[in-house]
């Protein structure tokens, strides 16, 4: 091979090998841009209550970290509940979303669920049924100027799917102004300050009832809270009313879904782990597709995006 040979040889395959350089170039860039920094894989996303400085004060003074759900029970007079038996809307043994076994309160009383049963009560003709759940959670997400693990509470609330009207009105006006609950704790009654509100039942508001209800003038001691809403495109209907009292949706819904308590349970744990509102996102999708058998893509499909 002539010296020219071996320069012409050369150049060629130092024009290959920048070649090969310039595309691993662009594919590296387009990670970054659709991956996000490749040095942030190590630091944890803001977690949902970096919004809210009154949940971080609580829990550093010892409070718990309640988080209260309204269940209206599926009613088979407003949409198919899957039986007969399963859309009676008093029924607190049979109703699918509340005594059935994906029911929000015998999901959290199954004993691989991670949580205690603190009690169960009856309330009145609306609000049938109280059942309290509590757990213990690590700090290691909330960065605490205290040690020791901490405490969250669900407490989870039927409605008479009758009366499903008042159970949208009361997540309205609970999450514009912020909600407590008074519970038997620990040897008596204590009244908990509620960290985030969610819904779990019919979306009401496909069958044309007026929403948002009117609010009374706001008060002093009002302060916003979080929501979710997991009913039937629930972006669509109940988001911007939220937002504009000042309550951040969080997890919101974009399709057709079954409101069940898988859902309920994977919000309420990413809640108490802090995670960032990606990451309840993401645990609802995870959950809906063990449960329901779909793929990721199926489910994330589901679940409005953060």
């Amino acid at each position: 091979m002539s010296h020219l040979e071996r320069a012409c040889r050369s150049k060629s395959m130092n024009a290959i090998t920048l070649r090969q350089t310039a595309v691993r170039l662009l594919v590296l860039l387009a990670m970054v841009a659709f991956a996000g920094p490749l040095w942030a894989g190590s630091e944890p996303a803001p977690g949902w209550s970096d919004a809210y400085p009154q949940v971080r004060r609580d829990l550093e003074a010892g409070r718990p970290l309640v988080v209260e759900v309204i269940v209206p029970l599926c009613n088979n007079d407003q949409i198919w509940c899957g039986s007969k038996w399963a859309g009676q809307p008093g029924s607190l043994r049979a109703n699918v979303y509340w005594g059935a076994v994906f029911g929000a309160r015998t999901f959290f009383q199954r004993q691989t669920a991670g949580w205690s049963p603190l009690g169960l009560s009856a309330i009145d003709d609306v609000f049938l049924q109280r059942a309290v759940f509590r757990r213990w959670v690590s700090a290691d997400r909330w960065s605490l100027r205290r040690s020791g693990p901490i405490e969250q509470i669900v407490v989870l609330e039927a409605v008479h799917g009758g009366h499903i009207d008042r159970a949208v009105r009361e997540l309205y006006v609970r999450a514009a102004r912020g909600s407590s609950v008074t519970i038997d704790y620990e040897g008596g009654p204590r009244t908990l300050r509620v960290h985030a509100i969610g819904y779990a039942g019919h979306n009401r508001l496909m069958d044309g009832i007026v929403f948002p209800p009117r609010l009374a003038a706001a008060r002093p001691s009002d302060v916003p809270i979080p929501s979710f809403v997991l009913a039937c495109l629930s972006e669509k209907y109940f988001a911007e009313a939220l937002r504009s009292v000042g309550s951040e949706p969080m997890v919101m819904t974009r399709s057709l879904m079954a409101p069940e308590g898988y859902v309920v349970d994977a919000i309420a744990k990413g809640l108490g782990d802090n995670a960032s509102l990606f990451g309840l996102r993401q645990r609802a999708v995870d959950a809906y597709a063990k449960w329901q058998k779909l793929t990721p893509r199926q489910a994330g499909a589901i679940f409005a995006p953060r």
